[in-house]
């Protein structure tokens, strides 16, 4: 069997992968297991008309760089959008970020919330000692930042919704990029009636003007010097001989691979990884997202409108339901609505009952006032992401360090959300590319 030589082979034509090759200047091996590029950010097609996202993928830009290369390859063929987000409790909608608008919400949940981030704030005015302690965990971070109030009616029962596990089992910096801290001012102001839903990372998005979100990653693929292997994929590497195994039967001797897989994926894939690697691998946790595509034809109800919803209450199945024809009308025919409806956590045991579940799902969003009881579903499409949500706990650095160590004594580069085994959105995937593709310039493998 022949050998052939890549000076870099690249595991997954997602954003990250897609990123590197765009940046290396190195020949390269692309591999991608499906038929088309993308990973996690591809838009499937149902019933010949409806643009299915794979849940939401709303593209932040903050770099210059990635600027630039959105710019460039898809001039003209973006769009901007201003977020229209809710959180459903206690029979009412709020605007996101729930922090900063409390109005609405019955009084006395008002009042839990202002008077425990003033605690938090200024303890002494309570008559209590300051709390110079450390957050030891999570929970104990959103306390010390946002009260007990806010933290009992929103940030822990929704993030223990959407991980499935205690907030007490993460590490105090668990997302602390992504959650908006308002000021004590914008707190008040918004428990007043003066929202402040521009507040968050995602307050503003661009989206392609056509394709859905896939047309990003199918333009990148299409620029590159050397398009990507398709239907096909690593079965074993060996890091002491720097070989791959392809599906197809190919042997590639690299000199330098990055890897955009799940990281627990990828040191199974790795014959000859020592014991403790193994180990280290097996210590890493992540939570799966289970959710529903869904298509409607109909008005809808009164929330049909908005871009999505959070749900933080356990009597909803789901924490976030979602609309890709709210945020872009092409994404359904006319007359018609599509969704995308969010699941974690508890809700494994009911995956053994589809037709329960999908009719659990469908009374949920009447209640929730986003279907009308006269809508007619057209479809309804369970799909998994694996590894959706990492779970920082206390193996999570010791763990990743020592594999990232090990892998980087081999020239192995692994990054992206899943091959760097963290939480991030598109734009970190398509910066985690380029670092790696400098990073392999720079040092020569």
């Amino acid at each position: 069997m022949t050998v052939e030589h890549a000076p870099v082979l690249i595991l997954g034509a997602g954003l990250t992968g897609l990123s590197c090759a765009h940046h290396l200047r190195k020949d390269y091996h692309l591999v991608e297991r499906e038929s088309e590029p993308g990973g996690i950010v591809r838009t499937r097609i149902r019933l010949n008309s409806f643009l299915c996202d794979g849940t939401g993928h709303w593209l932040h830009l903050r770099n210059d760089a990635m600027k630039k290369l959105v710019g460039s390859v898809m001039a003209g063929q973006m769009v901007e959008y201003e977020r229209k987000a809710v959180i459903y409790s206690k029979g009412v909608f709020t605007p996101y970020p729930f922090q900063a608008n409390t109005y609405g919400l019955p009084r006395e949940v008002v009042l839990e919330c202002l008077l425990g981030l003033l605690r938090a704030k200024h303890p002494e005015d309570f008559g209590l000692p300051p709390d110079t302690r450390k957050p030891q965990n999570f929970y104990e971070w959103v306390v010390r930042y946002f009260g007990d109030g806010i933290a009992k009616h929103f940030m822990v029962p929704y993030n223990e919704k959407l991980m499935g596990v205690s907030l007490r089992e993460l590490m105090p910096e668990y997302a602390e990029r992504f959650i908006p801290r308002p000021s004590l001012e914008d707190v008040v102001k918004g428990a007043l009636g003066f929202s402040r839903e521009s507040l968050g990372y995602n307050a503003k998005f661009i989206y392609p003007r056509k394709g859905g979100i896939g047309a990003l990653s199918r333009r990148l693929a299409e620029v590159l010097p050397k398009p990507p292997m398709y239907q096909t994929q690593v079965t074993r590497v060996n890091l002491r001989d720097h070989t791959a195994s392809l599906s197809n039967g190919q042997i590639i001797r690299f000199d330098a691979l990055v890897n955009t897989a799940a990281l627990t994926r990828f040191i199974d894939m790795i014959e000859d990884a020592p014991a403790e690697i193994r180990n280290a691998a097996q210590q890493l946790r992540a939570s799966t997202v289970y959710y529903f595509d869904l298509g409607v034809r109909g008005q809808g109800a009164a929330a049909s409108h908005y871009h999505w919803i959070y749900f933080p209450e356990p009597e909803f199945v789901f924490y976030r339901a979602g609309s890709y024809s709210a945020v872009h009308p092409d994404a359904a025919p006319p007359g018609c609505r599509s969704y995308y409806i969010e699941m974690s956590g508890g809700v494994k045991e009911l995956l053994s009952d589809i037709e329960a579940l999908k009719k659990r799902v469908l009374a949920d969003l009447k209640r929730a006032h986003i279907l009308a009881d006269d809508d007619e579903i057209l479809f309804m499409e369970l799909c998994e992401i694996p590894f959706a949500y990492v779970i920082f706990d206390h193996h999570y650095e010791p763990s990743r360090h020592r594999i990232f160590d090990y892998l980087r004594s081999h020239h192995v580069h692994s990054c992206g959300r899943w091959g760097g085994w963290g939480y991030g959105g598109m734009e970190d995937a398509l910066l985690d590319g380029k670092a790696a593709a400098e990073t392999i310039d720079k040092q020569g493998a």
